[in-house]
């Protein structure tokens, strides 16, 4: 019988599983899909195997299924060594005796790029919390930024975030134009010289810098410091696109899909989209066939040999 999937979408947000059990006639390919279960995001600073396999396990428990019928199939952010999470995963739950048949991991830039474009060439943004390009050619793959909050994710909700806070900072002390920003952030905080010092302290602290993107864009088209960094998002967004076309030898009629809140903005999207008329010229916005979590379960049916295919670890 054709074998289910356990299909897991695990950022930091939040974590996302669905199951896909056998439908129709023995032999068909059909899935059916069963019920989103969502979990709390991954701790990217703790080990990632023991938290994914719980929540594995648990799901599969909760449906009766025999794990060792199932693919599980995840995409997940966080994790720099693919096959080695993958090896991780298998040897935390075999030793729970709730081992599946097979296991295939990739870094949540790979599901997210299949779940929208499918295993097609094309290049995927995904601007949310934090940033990552995904380019596919004919015959490799690139991945560009995504490197974090620390070292990059230029364009991403954190640093849309922490460039407002900057810009307020300069106006408060001295350094830099007045915006409205800083009466905006000063509800927060009456005493800004106090912010630095609570946000860095939150273990939280990304997903809050982050939270701040919105009333960054919100002050958009009133705030010419805010419409600034709005502006420079967009255009960030759109070199990275652009740098992940080349990188896979894409030129003429590139599919271009765009995923996570940032660039629903549409000062954002507006500099995205003149950006990238100038950087690449041969980009065609499509919108994305469906999410992350579809890209996962995607993961079980890659064609081997395929360029996406070699991002993906087996267990």
């Amino acid at each position: 019988m054709h074998q289910s999937v356990l299909a897991v979408d695990a950022g930091q947000t939040g974590v996302r599983l669905r199951l896909h059990t056998p439908s129709g006639s023995p032999g068909s390919e059909n899935r059916e899909a069963h019920p989103e279960i969502e979990f709390p995001g991954v701790r990217t600073a703790e080990p990632l195997a023991p938290q994914l396999a719980g929540m594995a396990a648990s799901v599969l428990l909760r449906a009766g299924q025999d794990p060792a019928a199932v693919t599980l199939a995840i995409g997940t952010s966080g994790v720099a060594d693919v096959p080695g999470l993958a090896a991780a995963l298998r040897q935390e739950l075999g030793q729970a005796g709730t081992g599946p048949e097979r296991i295939i991991v990739a870094h949540d830039s790979v599901t997210s790029y299949l779940g929208a474009l499918g295993d097609e060439s094309g290049v995927v943004v995904a601007a949310g919390t934090g940033a990552i390009i995904f380019g596919v050619g004919a015959e490799r793959t690139a991945r560009v930024d995504g490197w974090g909050y620390l070292m990059g994710d230029d364009g991403s909700g954190y640093s849309v975030g922490a460039q407002g806070w900057r810009a307020v900072m300069r106006h408060h002390d001295g350094r830099g134009p007045a915006t409205a920003l800083t009466d905006d952030f000063r509800t927060d905080f009456p005493d800004l010289e106090a912010a630095y010092v609570q946000i860095q302290a939150d273990p939280d602290r990304v997903r809050r810098m982050a939270s701040y993107s919105r009333r960054v864009t919100a002050l958009a088209g009133t705030d010419q410091v805010a419409h600034g960094i709005a502006q420079w998002a967009g255009q960030e967004l759109a070199t990275s696109v652009a740098t992940a076309a080349a990188r896979v030898g894409l030129n003429h009629d590139v599919r271009v899909a765009r995923l996570g809140k940032v660039l629903t903005d549409p000062t954002v999207d507006a500099a995205f989209r003149e950006a990238l008329g100038v950087h690449l010229p041969g980009a065609v916005l499509v919108e994305p066939e469906g999410s992350g979590l579809d890209g996962a379960a995607l993961l079980a049916s890659l064609a081997p040999g395929s360029a996406v295919d070699a991002a993906v670890a087996h267990s």
